[in-house]
C-alpha cells in the first residue's frame, strides 16, 4: 500500500510540473487578508473551513469577472466590495452604458483607490459577451487538485494513554496518582468500553480530490478522520469516519445551477433557509449588513452536519423568472433518550433530546450517538428578477426519523423547537435605486412564529455612506436552518436597530462606526428576565501608502446577565459590560517581507464584581519572496487575562483549509511558525508548528483532552498537487 501511494504521488507530481499555474505572493497576501476580514463576521466559531472563499477568489484570478456582464451577486462574491459599491457599479452601467475600459471604475465616487487596486486582478472588461462554455470544453480545460493533510498534538492527551504517543511526551497524572495498567489487555478493554480512552490514533487525517472549471463545474470527494477515531479497523473498517462527494454544474444550457451529492442552499437574508457559512456578525466593515445569498453551491468542507445531501436545481423560466428546488436526506448525530427518562414520551417512537454537531466519534459513548437521527429536507425558491429589483419566495420543510423532546425544559427555552417536523416559509426582496438599496425578508414557522428583517444602504455622499437595519425576531419563531444578521447566534427572541456609517474624508483616512441597540422580549440562557443592551464600535484607519496601514478600534458591549453566586431564589439581572481596544499596524518592509503588530486590551465586568482584564500583544513576520521557493509566516504573542470572560480572539495564519480563530485566555506565550515549500510547479508542501506555554498551570484542558504540564503544542503538514 505504501509503495502504491508513493508511486501515485510521483505520477501526479510529474503531471503537476506541466499544468499548474503560479500565484504571486502579493495575490496570496491579498486573498489571506480577505479571508481574515471575513473571519471577523463569523463571530467566535473556530471550526469553520473558509478555504472555499480562497478558492473562489483563485477562480476569479484565473478567469476575471467581466464587469459588463456581472450581476450584483457576482460582484458580491468577490468579498472585496460593500453593497453600496456593488450598487454603484451596477448603477453606472445602467446610466452610462457598458464599460469601455477597467480604468473607467475610477469615475465612480463610491470606489476609492485602495479598493480599485484590490479588485483589479479579479475583474476585466471584454468587448463582447462570452457565450456559455460547453461541457466538453470544461472537462478539457479544467484543473485537478489533490490535498493530503495531517495534524497531531505533540503532548499526549489523557485519552491516548496506552498508545498514541508518537513524540515521546507521555501523559502523567498532575496529582502524581498512578495511571491504569494499560499493558493489561483486560484493563484496556474496560477503559475502551467505558469511554475512558479514545479508540483510535492521535493523528487527524484529511484528503480531498477536486476537479474544477472556473465556477461552472466542480466535482470531487473529501474524506476526514478526527484525532481519536479509528482508521481501517475496529469501528471504522471503511477507513475515514466522514466521506463527502459532490457534482456541481452552473450555467450549462438552460440550467443555472445543478447540485448532486453534497451541497449548500442559501436564500434571501437567511431567515427561511440558509445552510453553510453565515456572515451574520457585526464587524468593522460597517456597511456589510446585507446578505447576498448564492442559492445552490457545492460543498467540499468537513463539517459533518451543516450541509445538504441529495439534489438541487435552479432553472430559468422566461426572461425574468427562475426557480430552485432541493431535496436532502442524511443522518445526524444525536442524543437518543430512553423513553422512560422523557416526560410524556411514547414508548413506541424514537425520541432524541438534542442534536450533536461536533462530528467526533472517538469513544464508545460518542459512537452510540453517531447517525442516530434521520433527517429529510425538501424545499424551493421562486424569484422574479428585474434590472433594479427582485422579489423571491422560499419554503422548506424538515422531517426527522424521531421526535425531538428536550430532557428538561426551562423557562428560557420553552419556545424552542420540539417535535418531528418543522416548516418555514417567507418572502424576501431587494430594490436598487441609484445610490440607495432597500432589502429585507419576512418569515414564518409552522407554529405561527414570525421573524422579519429589513434594511437600507445609502451613499449620502462620495465620502459618506449609511446603513440601517431593523429586525423583529419573535420568541416563538423556529428556524432550524435559519441564519440572519443579529446579536444572538439564533435568529429569534430579539428586536434590534443597527446604524452604521463609513466616512472617507480622504483616500488615506477611513472612519467606520456602528451603534446597535437590541431588546430580548423573553428570557435567555443565563438571563432570567427581559433585558436589553447595546453595542458600539468605532475604527479609524490610516493608509499613508501602499506599504503602511494602521488602525485603532474601540468597541463596547453592554448586555445584562444573571448575577453570579446566587444560591437561592431567582438570580437578579445585572449589567454586564465588555470594552475592547485595539491597535493594529501592518508595514511592508520590502516586496517579500511584511511585519504586523497588534495590541489589544479587554475589560469585562458583571454587576459589582471586580473588573477582569485581558491583554494581548503579538508580532507577525510574513516572508514571501517573489522568486524563492520557500515562504515563512510566524507569530510571537504574549497574553494575560484574568478569566475566560476576558478572553481575546486573534486570527492565525494556517495551512490551506484550516481556519484558526482560537480564544486566548490565561497567562503565557503563544507562538507558531509555518513554512511553505514550492517543490515544483503544481506541488506545494506546508508544515506548521505552534505552541502555547502557560504560566501558573500544571494542567491544560480537561477530560480526555487533558494534558499534564504547562505546554500545548501541535504539528500540521499538508501537500497539495495541482495540474
Amino acid at each position: 500500500m505504501r509503495r502504491y501511494l508513493v508511486s501515485l504521488l510521483a505520477v501526479w507530481a510529474c503531471i503537476g510540473l506541466v499544468h499548474a499555474q503560479e500565484i504571486s505572493p502579493e495575490i496570496r497576501d491579498l486573498i489571506e487578508q480577505r479571508v481574515e476580514a471575513i473571519a471577523g463576521q463569523l463571530g467566535e466559531d473556530s471550526d469553520v473551513d473558509l478555504s472555499a472563499i480562497g478558492e473562489q477568489l483563485m477562480d476569479r484570478l484565473n478567469d476575471p469577472l467581466d464587469l459588463n456582464h456581472a450581476t450584483a451577486q457576482d460582484l458580491a462574491d468577490l468579498y472585496m466590495l460593500s453593497d453600496i459599491q456593488v450598487n454603484a457599479i451596477i448603477d453606472h452601467i445602467q446610466r452610462f452604458g457598458k464599460f469601455i475600459s477597467i480604468y473607467e471604475l475610477q469615475t465612480i465616487d463610491a470606489l476609492d483607490l485602495a479598493t480599485l487596486e484590490q479588485i483589479r486582478p479579479f475583474v476585466t472588461v471584454r468587448a463582447e459577451g462570452s457565450s456559455r462554455t460547453s461541457l466538453k470544453e470544461m472537462l478539457a480545460n479544467g484543473s485537478h487538485e489533490i490535498l493530503f493533510r495531517s495534524q497531531v498534538s505533540i503532548q499526549q492527551r489523557k485519552g491516548f494513554i496506552g498508545g498514541g504517543d508518537p513524540f515521546g511526551s507521555p501523559y502523567t497524572d498532575p496529582g502524581g496518582d498512578p495511571l491504569p495498567d494499560v499493558d493489561d489487555p483486560q484493563v484496556m478493554d474496560s477503559l475502551r468500553q467505558n469511554s475512558k480512552v479514545y479508540l483510535g490514533s492521535p493523528w487527524k487525517l484529511y484528503t480531498r480530490y477536486r476537479f474544477r472549471y472556473r465556477r461552472n463545474l466542480s466535482f470531487g470527494i473529501t474524506a476526514e478522520k478526527d484525532e481519536g477515531e479509528e482508521f481501517f479497523k475496529g469501528t471504522q473498517p471503511n477507513g475515514f469516519d466522514f466521506y463527502s462527494a459532490h457534482l456541481f454544474l452552473r450555467d450549462v444550457g438552460p440550467v443555472k445551477a445543478l447540485a448532486l451529492g453534497d451541497y449548500q442552499a442559501q436564500f434571501g437574508q437567511g431567515l427561511v433557509f440558509s445552510s453553510g457559512l453565515s456572515f451574520a456578525r457585526k464587524s468593522a466593515y460597517t456597511m456589510n449588513i446585507k446578505r447576498n445569498a448564492e442559492g445552490l453551491t457545492p460543498y467540499a468542507s468537513v463539517n459533518e452536519n451543516q450541509f445538504l445531501r441529495g439534489a438541487g436545481a435552479t432553472l430559468g423560466f422566461g426572461k425574468y423568472w427562475e426557480g430552485t428546488a432541493f431535496i436532502s436526506s442524511k443522518k445526524l448525530d444525536g442524543n437518543v433518550a430512553e423513553t422512560d427518562t422523557v416526560s410524556g414520551a411514547d414508548a413506541s417512537e424514537a425520541v432524541f433530546s438534542s442534536f450533536l454537531e461536533d462530528g467526533y466519534h472517538r469513544t464508545t459513548n460518542e459512537l452510540r450517538k453517531k447517525h442516530a437521527v434521520d433527517e429529510f429536507i425538501y424545499g424551493g425558491n421562486v424569484r422574479y428578477l428585474r434590472r433594479n429589483w427582485s422579489i423571491g419566495a422560499t419554503a422548506a420543510h424538515e422531517e426527522f426519523g424521531g421526535t425531538l423532546q428536550k430532557s428538561s425544559v426551562s423557562p428560557y427555552n420553552q419556545f424552542e423547537f420540539q417535535g418531528s417536523g418543522n416548516s418555514t416559509y417567507g418572502v424576501d426582496w431587494n430594490v436598487l435605486y441609484r445610490n440607495l438599496t432597500w432589502f429585507g425578508e419576512g418569515a414564518r414557522s409552522a407554529n405561527g412564529g414570525m421573524a422579519g428583517v429589513t434594511g437600507l444602504l445609502v451613499a449620502l455622499d462620495k465620502r459618506l455612506s449609511l446603513a440601517l437595519q431593523y429586525r423583529d425576531l419573535q420568541r416563538d419563531f423556529q428556524g432550524l436552518y435559519s441564519a440572519a444578521f443579529a446579536e444572538s447566534s439564533n435568529p429569534w427572541n430579539e428586536r434590534g436597530l443597527y446604524t452604521g456609517l463609513e466616512l472617507r474624508p480622504s483616500r488615506k483616512w477611513t472612519f467606520n462606526a456602528y451603534f446597535d441597540q437590541f431588546t430580548f422580549p423573553w428570557l435567555r440562557y443565563q438571563t432570567d428576565g427581559l433585558s436589553n443592551g447595546y453595542e458600539v464600535l468605532g475604527q479609524l484607519t490610516w493608509t499613508p501608502s501602499k506599504k503602511v496601514q494602521l488602525y485603532v478600534r474601540g468597541r463596547k458591549q453592554d448586555k445584562p446577565k444573571n448575577a453570579e453566586s446566587v444560591t437561592e431564589g431567582i438570580a437578579p439581572i445585572v449589567p454586564t459590560s465588555q470594552v475592547n481596544y485595539r491597535f493594529n499596524a501592518s508595514y511592508k518592509v520590502s516586496k517579500g517581507l511584511t511585519l504586523r503588530t497588534r495590541i489589544e486590551t479587554v475589560d469585562f465586568q458583571r454587576g459589582e464584581s471586580p473588573v477582569e482584564h485581558g491583554f494581548l500583544i503579538y508580532q507577525d513576520l510574513i516572508h514571501r519572496p517573489s522568486k524563492g521557493r520557500l515562504e515563512f509566516t510566524g507569530r510571537v504573542a504574549l497574553f494575560a487575562t484574568d478569566s475566560y470572560d476576558s478572553r481575546v480572539y486573534a486570527f492565525e495564519s494556517d495551512i490551506p483549509g484550516v481556519f484558526s480563530l482560537p480564544p486566548i485566555y490565561g497567562q503565557g506565550l503563544r507562538w507558531y511558525g509555518m513554512v511553505r515549500w514550492s517543490v515544483a510547479r503544481g506541488i506545494d508542501l506546508w508544515a506548521r508548528y505552534g505552541s502555547w506555554a502557560y504560566l501558573h498551570q500544571d494542567v491544560v484542558s480537561s477530560g480526555l483532552q487533558e494534558i499534564s504540564g504547562d505546554r500545548r503544542s501541535d504539528f500540521k503538514v499538508e501537500m497539495r498537487l495541482k495540474f
